[in-house]
């Protein structure tokens, strides 16, 4: 890529078109009368005399620091030229190239630094050494922003593989979260403490408890069926006794007689009977299927 070359000295002339031989040019801070320096070279290792003499041939080696300058020029005897304010180093320009550092220094309301894209090239592109790198950061024309990619379909893309750093890398270290994947992502260890466990939300100290497996609370079982009538056996009724009341004259079923063990209007206790052995009910309603859906996930520690 070519560009268009600085005048390599600063040359200045009299009214006349003549060389301004020993005129003086003085450098001060932007809106100020406070002298400011520039450098005899691009190390900028050596300032300036304030003001500069210009040479036999009206010329100086002028190179500016990071800061915006008010130039005043005057001739041999001191007669004010002119004065020309806020000159900064070149930044804005017909393709421009700065080596070493740039420092944009600002105390203002406004942005800093604006870029107006009006054509269809990126508005802003970082790159390594490489021309064209082909994984810069860059912003496009439209404002998309691309990170390890040099055309970003969104409004940012980053290149895979790509790493979260900012708030996820200063999780604390021992943290827990959940993912819904087979292995931990970097930077994180699968916990396998907790295996075919449901999830409990709680408003106090988290634990774990239960015993029996998710799958096997959740097995897949059917029930369904309808009302019907159930003759229990003796040793399906749970055991129970009962209490008799009899008077005189006693009367057995039939009409006869039976077996005095009180007084008239006294009570007896039958002996116990059952034995609560297991039986069944059957319902009517819509099937129940306890096969529930369910998606997995792994507990994993950060690093």
């Amino acid at each position: 890529m070519a560009v268009l070359t600085p005048s390599p000295k600063t040359a200045f002339v009299d009214a006349a078109g003549e060389p301004l031989v020993g005129g003086q040019l003085y450098t001060y801070i932007a809106g100020t009368t406070t002298l400011q320096a520039t450098y005899t070279d691009a190390t900028a290792a050596t300032a300036n005399t304030n003001p500069i003499i210009l040479d036999s041939r009206g010329e100086a080696n002028v190179w500016l620091g990071s800061a915006v300058y008010k130039f005043v020029l005057k001739d041999a005897d001191g007669a004010l030229i002119w004065t020309v304010d806020y000159i900064s180093a070149p930044t804005a320009a017909v393709s421009p190239v700065l080596s070493g550092n740039v420092t944009i220094d600002s105390n203002t309301s406004s942005p800093a630094l604006t870029i107006t894209q009006t054509g269809t090239g990126a508005a802003l592109r970082v790159q390594d050494s490489a021309d064209p790198d082909v994984t810069p950061f860059i912003i496009d024309a439209t404002g998309q922003v691309g990170i390890g990619t040099a055309t970003p379909v969104s409004a940012l893309e980053i290149a895979s593989p790509g790493v979260f750093t900012g708030a996820w890398a200063y999780l604390p270290s021992g943290t827990a979260m959940l993912f819904a994947q087979t292995s931990a992502p970097t930077g994180w260890t699968k916990s396998t403490t907790h295996d075919n466990k449901a999830l409990r939300v709680v408003s106090g100290s988290a634990s774990s408890g239960g015993s029996v497996a998710f799958t096997t609370a959740f097995a897949s079982q059917t029930v369904a069926g309808t009302v019907g009538n159930t003759t229990l056996t003796t040793a399906q009724i749970p055991a129970h006794t009962h209490d008799v009341y009899y008077s005189s004259p006693n009367v057995g079923a039939g009409g006869g007689p039976i077996q005095q063990v009180g007084p008239s209007g006294s009570t007896f206790t039958t002996t116990s009977t059952g034995g609560g052995g297991s039986h069944t009910h059957t319902f009517t309603g819509t099937a129940i299927n306890l096969a529930v859906s369910y998606v997995d996930v792994i507990i994993a520690t950060k690093d």
